[in-house]
């Protein structure tokens, strides 16, 4: 039999392998409240606050931005003016992963919910529903999004 020669691992990492170990998420966040109420202002101000100090606080994830749409209902995305600059700051390559409250505040409508998660999936985009505790980008994410939003 013939000797087996036994070569040792390096333990350097190629400049292209630590770009990669390094890459930090890019979050944004968006809040919405629909009527203008102080009740509802008050719990837009605490969302906008607490998805800043919530992304802040993970080493890994880097604050892509806060979006927010205040006293605007959520049946009609076209309406939502940051919601909409979200959605194209996504699709420029922008965002990696977007944090919500929960599916009614990303949209109430659940054909509008689907099409532009499905939309955000494609480009590898998560949206992390909070209350829900769902993430797109999982294998049962879509399913539970779909049965929790109709």
């Amino acid at each position: 039999m013939k000797d087996v020669e036994i070569i040792k691992a390096r333990n350097v990492l190629s400049s292209r392998a630590r770009t990669n170990l390094t890459k930090r998420l890019r979050v944004a966040a968006y809040c919405r409240v629909s009527t203008d109420s102080e009740d509802q202002l008050n719990s837009y101000k605490s969302q906008v606050q607490h998805y800043t100090d919530l992304i802040k606080s993970k080493s890994e994830w880097d604050l892509a931005g806060i979006y927010a749409d205040e006293s605007i209902t959520g049946t009609q995305v076209t309406k939502r003016e940051d919601f909409q600059r979200l959605i194209n700051d996504c699709m420029n390559g922008d965002v990696d992963m977007i944090i919500t409250k929960s599916i009614s505040r990303f949209a109430r409508n659940t054909l509008d919910t689907l099409k532009y998660v499905r939309m955000l999936k494609e480009k590898g985009i998560a949206v992390f529903f909070e209350e829900e505790n769902i993430n797109t980008l999982t294998m049962d994410g879509e399913l539970l999004l779909v049965i929790l939003s109709s």
